[in-house]
């Protein structure tokens, strides 16, 4: 006879609630969490309360609603630390940031975002600055959609379903595109008069694991400039891929 493994309820509770803020468009209130998993107001509320005293969660003081906290970010910065991934990616990062003379990172994706988790700044006195640890939408922007573009379908579906229906067509067009050149741009897309080139980065399975990019403004850097790195980026993403073969 097996035993099944005795496992906690309010722990399965805990990381169900952190699922929903990580998957969710948005803070959310204790009411859609538990509209969302099915638990009542009581239980979510407590385990909200439990979260926030840990610095998991953090609620606004205004709308009273919910989101993750900054705790996850040192995670993932720990998480990068300690990975053989972030020697192996550093070094390409350096040498476009050199070559491009623009600021360069690598995102990761979380859920319905993707957050920068390395990053080295152009040296130029006007330049784009992200910062390590910024969490932005999956689908906007050009490493959003490096990222999304190579996303099972299953995972894109969800993420498209949550825009209104008026961005859901030119957001499966981007992601074709995407997926066919190989990589993204965007000009002006989430921060006026900056603008990005990205490629994703594959494990040994073609699973999208992150990707590369490189931003800047755009008088200096755009569409135009682009074209002549697009290759290197590409080698770039195409080498560090080959090496988790």
């Amino acid at each position: 006879m097996t035993t099944k493994p005795a496992h906690s309820t309010t722990v399965l509770r805990a990381i169900h609630i952190i699922n929903v803020l990580s998957e969710s468009r948005g803070p959310q209130s204790i009411s859609d969490i538990s509209e969302q998993l099915g638990y009542s107001q009581t239980v979510v509320h407590r385990l909200l309360q439990t979260l926030k005293s840990e610095g998991l969660v953090i609620q606004d003081s205004k709308s009273k609603l919910y989101s993750l906290g900054s705790a996850f970010l040192s995670y993932a910065n720990k998480l990068l630390a300690d990975m053989p991934l972030a020697p192996v990616i550093d070094p390409w990062l350096t040498e476009l940031r050199d070559a491009t003379k623009e600021t360069v990172g690598f995102y990761v994706p979380a859920g319905q975002y993707r957050v920068c988790t390395i990053e080295h700044e152009s040296q130029e006195e006007i330049r784009r600055s992200v910062g390590v640890g910024k969490r932005l939408p999956v689908y906007k922007g050009a490493s959003g959609r490096a990222i999304l573009a190579f996303e099972p379908k299953d995972i894109q579906e969800k993420i498209i379903q949550t825009l209104p229906e008026e961005e859901r067509e030119d957001l499966v067009y981007k992601l074709e595109q995407t997926a066919r050149d190989g990589f993204a741009t965007n000009e002006g897309e989430i921060s006026a008069n900056v603008s990005a080139l990205s490629a994703p980065v594959l494990d040994h399975k073609e699973r999208v694991i992150g990707a590369m990019s490189i931003s800047g403004p755009s008088f200096r850097w755009n569409r135009e400039t682009m074209q002549e790195y697009i290759p290197q980026l590409l080698k770039a993403t195409a080498e560090i891929t080959d090496s988790l073969r």
